[in-house]
């Protein structure tokens, strides 16, 4: 994958340019899954709308690896990018990497994967790549990120809208090195899975994503406002794996430590001070896990190397949570092949022996793609089957 990326050919995305009625562009986005996607025809969810507007610092940049102004963020980024004395727990410390998560939004474990595990989902990332770049070889669609050039969610452009029928990402689900942190956080095992998916950044991402929470839900009915989900206990967490060693400069993700309780509004890339744009979780090994409460400000930064960098992961919900997000995604046939534990919270994700998972094993970067492939896969069931499948879906 080592030859992917950097095509000068495709503009960088530094205004936001896609007039969304006669409102501003934001990175405030309370409302979560209730927020409405309007007439913006780009490829994200109403939970990353405030992902639109653009990095107006790369305006003027062309996505070549020796632009001068590309060159000049790698060595700023090679000197001074990272989380100043991150701490990266290894898996048996349980009891420290659950305080550290409860009180920065997220955790760093080192050696989540075992070499075999790590081999297997570089092979299926590798295999995803293709297929998408396949449909999309300057990778100007940006399926799933906001829009933004050169990034892909895997879930994103997963025409079922997640990974379960991926064997590479259901080897996820049920660790030995996270289940214990997974129950520590949350306080029970009782815990359930609600999709799988992550990320990816090819050479040439040159764009910070706009910071932004995975607010997979509609925010709390409160007359008197007392309480939001910002007041709560963590209801819904993602695992993210490194494949690649996690680089100052190959597109770590980026979260700011505490804003998993914060209630102050998200400011604009324009608007952030330099300091959250660096604090990014890296170094890291390629192997590793990161644990990370939903609601923690975060965003991807800029592949400035020449590897892909990808971070698929897993997703869960707290045992007292459930939202719209929730679907049926996991085949019967898959989720027979899952361990004791696996089975058990993956029980509202999985369909019916016999079911057909709708737009399973399809990855595609243009959203108008997936939906056909929907449509047509609706359209061969019985009208009672159909109508059933979307409901419960």
């Amino acid at each position: 994958m080592t030859s992917i990326g950097w095509n000068a050919n495709v503009p960088p995305n530094g205004f936001h340019n896609r007039a969304d009625h006669d409102r501003p562009a934001s990175n405030d986005n309370p409302l979560g899954l209730a927020t409405e996607v309007g007439d913006v025809d780009i490829e994200t969810t109403p939970e990353h709308r405030n992902l639109v507007e653009g990095d107006p610092k790369c305006a003027t940049w062309t996505r070549a690896y020796d632009d001068p102004d590309v060159t000049a963020l790698r060595t700023h980024l090679s000197a001074n990018n990272g989380i100043v004395g991150l701490d990266v727990v290894e898996p048996g410390d349980v009891e420290r990497a659950t305080r550290i998560f409860h009180r920065d939004g997220f955790v760093a474990v080192a050696d989540a994967l075992n070499a075999e595990q790590l081999d297997r989902l570089r092979a299926g990332v590798d295999d995803v790549v293709a297929t998408l770049l396949e449909a999309d070889p300057d990778a100007a669609v940006g399926g799933g990120a906001g829009g933004l050039p050169h990034r892909y969610s895997f879930g994103g452009t997963s025409a079922s809208r997640h990974m379960f029928h991926r064997p590479e990402w259901t080897q996820l689900i049920d660790l030995p090195t996270t289940t214990p942190i997974l129950e520590a956080i949350f306080g029970s095992p009782d815990y359930i899975v609600y999709g799988s998916g992550g990320d990816l950044a090819l050479p040439g991402a040159i764009e910070y994503q706009g910071l932004h929470a995975d607010t997979v839900w509609t925010e709390l009915h409160d007359p008197v406002g007392g309480v939001s989900m910002r007041d709560l206990p963590t209801p819904v967490l993602h695992i993210n794996f490194a494949t690649v060693d996690l680089t100052p400069i190959n597109g770590p993700i980026r979260v700011i430590p505490g804003t998993h309780r914060s209630r102050a509004p998200i400011p604009t890339i324009a608007d952030e001070p330099e300091w959250m744009q660096l604090s990014t979780v890296c170094p890291l090994p390629a192997g590793s896990a990161i644990v990370r409460d939903a609601r923690c400000w975060h965003s991807g930064t800029p592949n400035l190397s020449r590897e892909v960098r990808a971070m698929p992961n897993v997703e869960y919900m707290a045992p007292w949570f459930r939202s719209e997000a929730l679907i049926r995604s996991m085949s019967y046939d898959v989720w027979q092949g899952l361990s004791d534990h696996a089975q058990r919270i993956s029980r509202y994700v999985v369909c019916n022996p016999g079911e057909a998972v709708i737009g399973e094993g399809v990855n595609h970067p243009r959203r108008s793609e997936r939906e056909r492939v929907v449509d047509d896969q609706l359209s061969q069931l019985t009208n009672r089957d159909a109508t059933e499948y979307l409901r419960r879906r």
